[in-house]
């Protein structure tokens, strides 16, 4: 309590999303918190329905960027899929602080 927090959520699926609308709603929600979100598609499943997660337009679409979507097959090394997956992670946790008025160096009494 009182202390900053962010979290990441990594999901591990071998599927596409049921139902796209409910989804990125879901993920709008939850863009009012200190949170990103990363999916990582396994297997030889066309995921071509998920390309929704990684097509945010800030122009367009209402909250923040939260989403990642990589597909596991796609990296030929750990590093590589390791870099693809976090890339946008510093960015997401800066701009919700950011969006928050918390900038670095400020004392901590902030609560979500």
């Amino acid at each position: 309590e009182g202390k900053l927090s962010y979290t990441i959520l990594l999901i591990l699926t071998a599927g596409n999303v049921e139902d796209v609308k409910e989804t990125k709603q879901h993920l709008i929600d939850a863009s009012k918190d200190p949170l990103s979100v990363v999916i990582v598609g396994i297997g030889e499943a066309d995921f071509s329905g998920m390309e929704f997660l990684d097509a945010f337009n800030p122009a367009t679409d209402d909250g923040r960027d939260i989403t990642k979507f990589v597909r596991f097959n796609d990296y030929k090394s750990y590093n590589a899929l390791t870099e693809a997956v976090l890339d946008e992670i510093p960015g997401q946790l800066v701009n919700f602080y950011f969006e928050q008025g918390i900038l670095p160096g400020q004392e901590e009494g902030f609560s979500v």
